[in-house]
């Protein structure tokens, strides 16, 4: 966790140095910019990544994201990395009806996955049982971490947790299990319905303790 802090650190150093200051483009400091004469913040966020370039200064390029023509959100995108930032008069919605949803890189608005989405909100498990991972780096690769958006806001805001084939099955994992560290994760089946629609995807195998 350290390590990875460290890395995020030190790309937003590189980010901050590298920003020239001009009317469209400034840096401040605390992880702040001044785009186009709004205040922006860093926010952890699902999205769709863009390619049209809005500003470009000091070696950066600030990004749209697609489904955000009002720009409530960017993205800047430096040699390393992009990282997304809101704009600071922007209420994000925390609660209400889902509009948006995220698994992995993928952006879900309706279908079977909207309804898979709609199911782990509701809680509709067919089960559950409780694995326990050995202390490799990145032993959970390969799962899709699940956001959603609320009353039409463009991006994922809440990160629900993440789906991902394990020990056969189709399961859901709860964020507040993944920020532990005892390297035991409760895993909830999802419906049968939902089963194949990831079949494609890693699946991973770990011992079961409940």
């Amino acid at each position: 966790i350290l390590s990875v802090t460290v890395f995020c650190v030190l790309i937003y150093f590189s980010i901050y140095q590298r920003a020239q200051q001009n009317e469209e483009f400034q840096r401040l400091e605390d992880f702040t910019f001044i785009i186009q004469g709004e205040k922006y913040i860093a926010t952890p966020i699902a999205y769709t990544q863009g390619d049209q370039a809005i500003v470009k200064a000091g070696g950066l390029e600030v990004l749209e994201i697609p489904e955000d023509p009002e720009h409530h959100f960017l993205l800047i995108k430096d040699d390393l990395d992009i990282r997304p930032v809101v704009k600071e008069s922007y209420i994000i919605p925390v609660s209400g009806k889902p509009t948006v949803a995220y698994c992995g890189r993928e952006r879900i608005t309706d279908g079977i996955k909207y309804r898979m989405i709609q199911s782990i909100l509701e809680e509709e498990f067919q089960g559950s049982f409780t694995i326990q991972t050995d202390s490799r780096p990145g032993a959970l690769n390969g799962i899709k971490h699940t956001y959603i958006g609320y009353e039409n806001c463009p991006v994922g805001t809440d990160w629900l947790g993440a789906i991902g084939n394990i020990n056969g099955q189709l399961v859901f994992i709860y964020r507040n299990d993944l920020n532990e560290e005892d390297l035991q994760y409760t895993c909830y089946v999802l419906q049968d319905e939902y089963q194949e629609l990831y079949e494609s995807s890693v699946h991973l195998t770990f011992e079961t303790i409940s």
